[in-house]
């Protein structure tokens, strides 16, 4: 289960870096946007604490279907010593099936380095990175912000944050002013996107700061993203909608000594989740010749899936999929789960090693059934998830995880639709005539051109 967040996990990790960076900022004169930073910045330096909550949201949609994943996370900090500490959730939507995962972090100052311990479904992970990485770089975020006050307007009326009223500054802030205000690790972080440093250098950001009127310290800090996640994916034919990364600062010199639990202690060193996420070298195999059933059909059409020794047609039922080797997380997916009229359920299929297969459970009858008696519509399996070798998963025309692309289009054809991008792989798209529903999704990796990822859908 632990894979099936880690894309999450990263945008949780980002969201938190961001807000971290970001709680520095904060007489009273005139109020104009140079005076309210200048003395926000002035005051912030005088605070010990802070307590905030982080969001971030994100909401795409395509060929009828959406995508939301967010993440609600509560955190506190200090200066002295340099510690924080945040708990929340992350959690993903898709077509109406859910998922979530809880997440904790700590982020302190041991002898000269700064060392972040994360804590998901229930493993704690440790990291230790140069100062230059810190997750709290106050300083260098209160000098920038005064910079920009002229990327700045003051709304005319007062905003009310947390119950009290507020300044509100309206602007738009250049790509390389937003890089500036967060850090490299949030960067990578957000890669898979294709919202690297380069392509956040070529956009403009709106970006609203709350200020509290009483005492001039940061209310709210909010950044806009719908349109850059609209215009890099538009190629895609994906739509974004309300999406945004918002710190909302609610208490400040409240917080006590923020002390990291012996179980978070005890994690190993270099497991963090900026280890998992960073990209070293190329992560998938070339595939190995593997023996495929006269049952495989060639084209991607037969709807046919190899799993081990043993071939399914989709639609199939579970017990046929179970036979194959593999077994429902009954945990994560109760087999008693309804699914309505019409819809479609996300599980999760493991083997005895802990491999496991995406699987979407539809619903083609009249009236609302339990999962386990749907039928397995979808199969879906990432690099990741079958890289101990043990289970094997073989497409129609022999393909699988480590296949050379040019193998892919010569088994399968021209793809309806593709998306090439040289530094985050391709991904290629086939399509029944009959239904937008049933199709095939076959996803390289950038450099090698191997297979990293691959869907085969027969939804109706």
């Amino acid at each position: 289960m632990k894979t099936r967040t880690k894309k999450l996990a990263a945008m949780g990790m980002a969201a938190v870096m961001a807000a971290a960076l970001l709680s520095g900022c904060g007489g009273r004169t005139k109020a104009t946007p140079e005076n309210l930073l200048r003395d926000m910045t002035e005051k912030a330096e005088k605070v010990e604490s802070t307590v905030m909550n982080l969001k971030f949201n994100i909401n795409l949609s395509a060929g009828g279907e959406e995508l939301a994943v967010t993440m609600d996370m509560d955190m506190e900090a200090t200066t002295e010593p340099e510690a924080s500490h945040g708990k929340g959730e992350v959690s993903f939507d898709i077509a109406g099936s859910s998922m979530s995962t809880e997440m904790e972090i700590y982020s302190v100052k041991e002898d000269d380095q700064y060392v972040t311990y994360t804590m998901m479904e229930g493993e704690w992970t440790k990291e230790a990175a140069g100062e230059e990485e810190t997750l709290g770089d106050i300083e260098g975020m209160t000098g920038d912000i005064e910079d920009y006050a002229d990327k700045f307007k003051l709304e005319e009326d007062l905003a009310e944050i947390n119950g009290e009223d507020c300044f509100e500054l309206t602007g738009e802030l250049d790509g390389d002013i937003f890089s500036e205000m967060i850090q490299s690790d949030m960067l990578d972080s957000f890669s898979g996107y294709g919202l690297d440093e380069e392509t956040i250098s070529e956009m403009v950001f709106p970006c609203t700061i709350d200020i509290y009127k009483d005492t001039i310290l940061p209310a709210r800090i909010m950044f806009d993203l719908t349109d850059t996640f609209e215009s890099m994916m538009e190629d895609a034919g994906v739509a974004a909608s309300d999406c945004y990364m918002e710190m909302t600062f609610m208490e400040y010199d409240s917080v006590d000594d923020i002390v990291v639990p012996d179980e978070a202690l005890e994690a190993e060193e270099g497991s963090g989740l900026l280890d998992d996420f960073s990209d070293d070298g190329d992560s998938v195999k070339p595939a190995e010749p593997a023996e495929q059933s006269a049952d495989l059909g060639s084209d991607w059409e037969s709807y046919t899936v190899q799993i081990n020794d043993t071939v399914v047609t989709l639609p199939c039922t579970l017990a046929d999929l179970e036979a194959t080797g593999v077994t429902l997380d009954r945990e994560y997916t109760p087999e008693d789960y309804v699914v309505n009229a019409g819809e479609y359920e996300l599980a999760w299929f493991m083997d005895a090693n802990g491999n496991e297969l995406m699987i979407d459970m539809i619903n083609n009858t009249d009236g609302p059934i339990e999962l386990k008696d749907c039928l397995v519509g979808g199969i879906t399996v990432y690099s990741y998830d079958v890289e101990d070798g043990s289970l094997t998963v073989i497409f129609p025309g022999g393909i699988q995880i480590g296949t050379a692309q040019e193998d892919v289009l010569a088994a399968y054809g021209e793809p309806d639709d593709t998306y090439e991008d040289a530094e985050y792989g391709n991904s290629y798209y086939w399509y029944a005539e009959d239904s937008f529903y049933n199709g095939c999704t076959i996803d390289t990796e950038a450099g090698t051109g191997l297979v990293e990822s691959m869907s085969l859908n027969c939804m109706e």
